[in-house]
């Protein structure tokens, strides 16, 4: 039951922090380079609150796992002191009061992206990455949250918040070069983070463990991301010729497509990360999904291989032929439909990656 708490806490930070992230960094935007937008003041008051209650929860599992030993007061004080996860929560918490304050009586957008950034820090330091190689887990780690969080709330508040495709064309002149830089740092950062977790030679191999199935969806969720950008980048400008086009659809289902990111993203921090892949089999044990799916009981040593073979291969191209059927639903301006081939393709794609494993 924590773990599934703890799951929709960390989806929901993701969502806190890109609403505000995306809401401070439109503001240093010209209103002729941006559509209208109209965020409620309430929707920014309670992302900064919640950010607050999410950020709690997994200090409430850690208070919860310590105070049957030392008790609930010792415990509480232990971990809001001593741990990293508590002092970040005790800074973020401030910090967020002040935001709250700011965004409050519509202080200067200078101090709302100041305040924002330092909860954003708040966050690198209390992660794994920092507590495995502090500055650089730290800078990572920051710089990754940071990245993801303006792309997605700009991404965000255009798709749900504007009440018009004004200044479209403006919008996407900054916006397209700005999404691919933000792209190219989260791939860095990305690949920075997990390196120390999980090593490249050892990828197929984590897809044993629950961590590994993760990190595996999380990565293959991101490819029809990806394909929509390139849609509401480029072919959008061509298709804004017609006065009758609506570029909102299309970004909505972007939007929506990058919750299956963050929701595995979310996942992946109630998951133990795989350090030494056997060991972790050892004490937690595989995936029981994975040693459904594969009809075995994967034990240790492993000797995990990659072996496609005919229906795997099959599977791989039609989940490819999803993601070109996602430039035909846009041809056709049925842009849910999109939506449906995007989930086809991480299904598709997913299950022909996974019967390829061999062990």
């Amino acid at each position: 039951m924590m773990n599934v708490l703890i799951q929709i806490a960390e989806l929901g930070n993701y969502l806190m922090f890109s609403i505000l992230a995306g809401y401070i960094a439109l503001q240093f935007v010209p209103e002729e380079s941006k559509p209208k937008i109209n965020v409620p003041k309430s929707v920014l008051l309670l992302s900064t609150l919640g950010i607050i209650i999410f950020t709690l929860v997994p200090i409430v599992q850690v208070i919860s796992y310590f105070k049957d030993s030392v008790g609930l007061q010792q415990a509480t004080m232990s971990v809001l002191t001593e741990f990293q996860i508590g002092k970040s929560w005790i800074f973020i918490g401030f910090m967020a009061t002040f935001l709250w304050m700011t965004i409050y009586v519509k202080g200067s957008k200078y101090l709302q992206a100041l305040l924002l950034f330092l909860m954003i820090l708040g966050v690198g330091y209390a992660s794994h990455s920092a507590s495995l190689s502090f500055w650089k887990g730290l800078f990572s780690n920051t710089t990754h949250f940071l990245i993801v969080s303006i792309w997605a709330g700009i991404l965000i508040h255009i798709s749900w918040f504007s009440k018009n495709h004004s200044n479209w064309l403006k919008f996407l002149r900054w916006f397209t070069p700005f999404a691919i830089v933000c792209l190219v740092v989260i791939f860095i950062s990305g690949f920075m983070m997990m390196v120390p977790i999980v090593e490249p030679k050892d990828y197929v191999k984590s897809w044993v463990l629950p961590y590994g199935q993760m990190l595996l969806l999380k990565h293959i969720s991101i490819i029809p991301v990806i394909v929509f950008a390139f849609v509401n980048g480029f072919l959008v400008k061509k298709a804004m010729n017609h006065s009758t086009f609506n570029p909102r659809p299309w970004l909505i289902v972007e939007s929506v497509l990058l919750m299956f990111v963050f929701y595995f993203t979310a996942v992946m921090g109630t998951l133990s990360p795989p350090h030494t892949i056997d060991l972790t089999v050892i004490s937690e044990g595989a995936s029981p999904w994975v040693e459904r799916l594969l009809g075995i009981d994967i034990i240790v040593p492993l000797h995990v291989q990659f072996t496609p073979f005919f229906q795997t291969i099959l599977l791989i191209i039609i989940s490819f032929v999803f993601l070109a059927m996602i430039i035909v639903s846009f041809k056709n301006r049925k842009p849910y439909l999109g939506l449906l081939f995007g989930v086809s393709f991480m299904a598709a794609v997913y299950m022909g990656l996974m019967l390829s494993m061999s062990i």
